[in-house]
Order: structure tokens, then sequence, then C-alpha cells
């Protein structure tokens, strides 16, 4: 069944102008749900956004839906993702890299694979793109916005590096520099303690020398991040259940993990912050201020990939499943979005569920979750 649910009150609906907000969240190869969303908004022109905040594999699909790449995100998921090069379990358990985020991101350069960041800067011209990454020091939410198309590769990478899966994260500076802490040498240079702004949107010289691990150990969903910028109409397109309360998938993974793993302590550290900023922004999107409307996306039912190891059936599965919420969204526009559609310019031949809490609006029959 996809339905729409809907939070608002009074205050905001009267709000002729509110800035608008789209919200992705993570969730590794569960994030080619999203992709679907995002492509079916694609083929339907639909951009009415004024602030985008992405974490981890949500940051991904947001670049890609903003360089009118339809298709992309699925592609590198569907591909890079499931390639024997990116994923082998067996490099943590002797010192390496569970997952490549190096090979991945170079990928993406060049090839079928390559992401248009010029067409992205366009189409994102003077809106706001925030990144999530957690510094590895203070442990603390940073959002960060590219300037160059190296800055915006390295922030990708950095949202997405998950501890025990990609050592100690991404060395955000020099920012030409592709530098990433891959080895222990490089990972015993060490980051400098700071107390950087939990809101600042570019890095300071007091957080130039720390590594960055994924946005969603301390930014997991970022809704109260989206309101305090501004936002009084958010959507957020999320990859998890519409009951999950306190866990996101990738936390199941990582505890099955962390007996054999040399970093059982710090790693068990995180996931207690994640879990507890996880809840914390479910508790405000269930007793959100008097001001706003929020709307999220779910998938009609449960996804079958998960967050590494997923079978191409089960993502292509997944896929669809977006596709179809993305469709429902836009019959339904439950935030009369439609007539801010200003931002979407349509370029040629490139490649649910949706709930705004409180009631259940339409119901639409399950797509063919196998067709191409």
């Amino acid at each position: 069944m996809h339905a729409v649910s809907h939070l608002a009150s009074q205050d905001a609906q009267s709000n002729a102008s509110p800035q608008v907000a789209l919200i992705a969240e993570g969730g590794g190869q569960r994030g080619i749900f999203t992709a679907g969303v995002l492509d079916a908004w694609l083929d339907g022109g639909f951009d009415p956004f004024d602030l985008f905040i992405g974490t981890s594999a949500g940051s991904q699909n947001l670049s890609s839906f903003l360089a009118r790449q339809k298709g992309y995100a699925k592609r590198l998921i569907r591909g890079l993702s499931r390639h024997k090069r990116f994923y082998r379990l067996g490099r943590g358990l002797v010192g390496g890299n569970v997952v490549d985020l190096d090979w991945y991101f170079e990928q993406t350069r060049q090839g079928m694979f390559k992401l248009d960041l010029n067409a992205a800067t366009t189409s994102l011209g003077d809106r706001q793109l925030l990144i999530t990454t957690t510094n590895a020091s203070d442990r603390k939410g940073y959002f960060l916005s590219p300037s160059s198309k190296s800055q915006w590769r390295e922030l990708l990478k950095a949202s997405s590096a998950l501890p025990f899966l990609y050592k100690q994260g991404v060395k955000l500076t020099p920012w030409l520099n592709d530098n990433a802490c891959n080895s222990d040498k490089a990972c015993n240079n060490g980051a400098a303690n700071h107390s950087g702004s939990h809101h600042s949107a570019a890095l300071s010289e007091a957080i130039d020398s720390d590594f960055y691990l994924d946005g969603g150990l301390a930014a997991p969903l970022p809704v109260r991040e989206a309101y305090h910028r501004g936002a009084r109409k958010i959507v957020v397109i999320r990859t998890v259940s519409e009951d999950f309360q306190a866990q996101s998938a990738w936390v199941h993974k990582l505890k099955s993990w962390i007996c054999v793993s040399g970093f059982c302590p710090k790693t068990i550290d995180y996931l207690v912050q994640h879990e507890q900023a996880y809840q914390d922004e479910l508790d405000f999107i269930a007793n959100p201020p008097e001001d706003v409307e929020i709307v999220q996306i779910f998938a009609a039912e449960n996804l079958q990939s998960k967050l590494l190891g997923s079978t191409d059936a089960d993502l292509r599965h997944d896929y669809h499943a977006g596709i179809a919420a993305g469709q429902f969204f836009l019959a339904q526009d439950p935030m009369a979005l439609a007539q801010n559609n200003v931002y979407f310019h349509r370029q040629a031949d490139t490649d649910s569920h949706t709930q705004v809490q409180g009631h259940t609006l339409a119901q639409m029959q399950p797509i063919n979750a196998l067709s191409a």
C-alpha cells in the first residue's frame, strides 16, 4: 500500500513561500530505492527544492539528481558497489579496508560511471547542497558544501567512509589532494582536536587537519539541521521501513563484525552515538515545531537490499519500488510543491510509499519488481 501522511500545522500551511528542503538518508546499497524515487522525479521534471542535505549514499544520490543523470545512481550501485574490487570482507580482517572507496570514486571521473559535476553545479545554481560528515576527533556532525569538483568527490567519499570498513576516514586537506587515511602510517599522523561549528558549511583552518567519517554517525537523518537552516517544508527519502525506530540497517551488520575487528571499543562508541542521534531525529519528526511540514517517503514494502552484498534481483526490486514511490509522490503532491517547480530544466536522453505524518490518502498496486 502506498500512503501519504502529513504533519503540518496551520502556521506552516499559511507560509506563502517557505524554504523547501530535500533530505536523502544513507543506507549503502539500499540507496537504490532513493535512486528510483529521484529518477521518477527526473522523468517528471520535478525539482522545487532550495536546500539539499545528503548523508552517505544519500549524498551520492542527490549529486546524480542535480547532474540530471537519470539511471546513473542505479548503475553505480548495481555495477560498482557489487564489483569484487570494491567490497572484500577479508581485507578488514587483516588490517585493510573492507570497501575500496578510492577505487570507487576514481571510476566516477570517466566512462559510463562518470558523474557530471559540471551539470550538477549548473543545476544547483545559487541553491545549497550540504554533504554530511562526522569529524573523527570530536565526533560532531559537519555539513559541508563543495566549491569545486575535487572537493565534491572528496566530500562524497568522506560521507560514505564507515569506520572499520574504511579505516579512520578521509582527510579533507589539502582540498586538491586525494589523500585518505588508508594505512596505519597515515592514520597515526593523527588529527587535531577542535571545537568547530556544528553548522559550518566550509572547513576552517582549525579542522583542516582532521579525518572525516560517514555522516550517518553523527547526522543520520538531518531533519533538524534543515529546519535550523530555515526550511519549513522538508521532504525526507528514507531507506528503512516505516516502523523503524532506533537503528539503521548498517548498525546490525557492523555489530556482527565487532568481535573480530581491531576497533571494537571505538566502533561500539560510534554505534551508540549513531543510535542516539537517529532517535533524536525521529523524536523531532514525531513532534515537530508548529511552523514546519515534514513528508517522509518510504517503500510500500520492506526493501530487499542490504548495506552491502545485495543480489542484483534485490537491487532491481528496490529500484522499482523507488520509482513507484516517486511517481506516487508526484501524483499526490502532498505539499503543493509543483507550483514552486522552477529549478528543473529537462535534458535530452539522459539514460511506495509517501508519509506526511498522519493519514492515508491513496493506494497503488505494486509494479513488476524484476522489470528492466
